[in-house]
């Protein structure tokens, strides 16, 4: 079974990421789907970069899935007739419903935009498939004295939930390699759990996206050293990630005090705490001066103050990747040893507050030193 859960996805996913992407930067580099160009230091514009890159991820990840799921139907695995397994392959039909829903949207906004009511109408539509499929927030494990959550909280909390993490990944596609790094830090770790609980399909998901996304990490961050050029994920793969991501972990955190520990749930959403509580962050900032919260192009997100407070682009991403793994560590670690939640959010909360202590201070030094 391992064979089939990790080796082939991993393989597969990989090979043919490394076959499409090439094709498809020909491609928007010939029907001129790039990104804005953009004045830097001294007067320099950048290269423009396509941004078409996320029509990828969707049918490398059914072909990466697919074929070794078929093959275990095949050899009449276990996998196949197991009752259990059997409940998460109907939510996970349900949710490539939902999938293929939000990359249509995502393609035709990349492509010729969408007005912002149809897209969250149609994002609204694709998170409802996933609570009613069973799969929902119901039980908050005693965080903020909370446990088991009545369906008229746990449906709309999860459709929430959906659709606030399926629009965090384009908020971080403007820094090479940051975007892809960051998601596969949070597919590696949601790979590891799904293989201590032997969930084996939720495990090919996952293989395959960290498989898929390595050829856009090395392409975005080292392929400027063998004449490679950048690609970005736009909208397309902005929500086809984000949906996905948002899937797993609460998959993931529904076998809490199951296959998995108590509070598992913690752990799970504190892979995603930096994209979640920068995007709260901004949208309180955007409130507070009166503007637009939906609107984007404010370049105010983590990675922008960190370059302002006087980092590198490079040096923005290893920061923020480091920041992501400890607070991963911080609650796996937390959980693990049955502390408690309430208390591991407070923890995760102030560590969140004081780093923006740190990076407005130093964002103020640089901005004295430039005067």
């Amino acid at each position: 079974m391992l064979y089939y859960s990790i080796i082939i996805p991993l393989l597969l996913a990989t090979s043919l990421a490394l076959f499409i992407i090439p094709r498809i930067i020909m491609v928007s580099v010939k029907k001129e789907l790039m990104g804005e160009e953009t004045v830097v230091r001294d007067g320099k514009i950048r290269r423009r970069v396509p941004r078409f890159g996320g029509v990828s991820l969707f049918p490398i990840l059914v072909v990466s899935v697919g074929l070794p799921l078929a093959c275990t139907f095949f050899l009449n695995d276990q996998f196949s007739t197991n009752a259990e397994n059997s409940t998460y392959f109907v939510q996970f039909m349900l949710m490539m419903t939902g999938l293929t829903a939000m990359y249509m949207v995502g393609v035709m906004d990349d492509l010729v935009g969408v007005s912002l009511k149809s897209k969250l109408a149609i994002e609204l539509l694709a998170a409802l498939l996933i609570p009613l499929s069973g799969l929902r927030i119901d039980h908050l494990d005693g965080l903020l004295g909370l446990y088991e959550l009545s369906s008229w909280i746990s449906i709309p909390l999860t459709v929430i939930a959906v659709l606030y993490v399926s629009n965090t990944v384009s908020m971080l596609d403007d820094i090479d390699g940051l975007a892809s790094g960051m998601v596969m830090i949070v597919f590696g770790v949601m790979a590891v759990l799904c293989a201590i609980a032997n969930q084996y399909l939720l495990l090919m998901v996952c293989v395959a996206m960290v498989g898929l996304l390595v050829p856009f990490l090395f392409r975005n961050v080292m392929g400027w050293r063998v004449g490679w050029r950048k690609l970005f994920f736009g909208d397309t793969g902005g929500l086809t990630i984000g949906y996905l991501m948002a899937f797993v972990v609460i998959a993931v955190s529904h076998m809490s005090g199951k296959e998995l520990p108590v509070g598992i749930g913690m752990a799970c959403f504190g892979t995603l705490l930096i994209p979640m509580f920068d995007v709260m962050r901004v949208g309180i900032t955007r409130l507070v001066n009166g503007r637009n919260v939906f609107k984007s192009g404010d370049k105010n997100h983590i990675h922008h103050r960190l370059m302002l407070a006087g980092l590198k682009p490079r040096q923005v991403l290893v920061v923020v990747l480091l920041i992501t793994f400890e607070f991963i560590c911080l609650n796996m670690w937390g959980v693990w040893n049955g502390w408690n939640l309430s208390l591991l959010l407070v923890i995760d909360v102030s560590a969140w507050f004081l780093m923006q202590v740190v990076i407005m201070y130093y964002k103020n030094r640089a901005g004295r030193d430039k005067c």
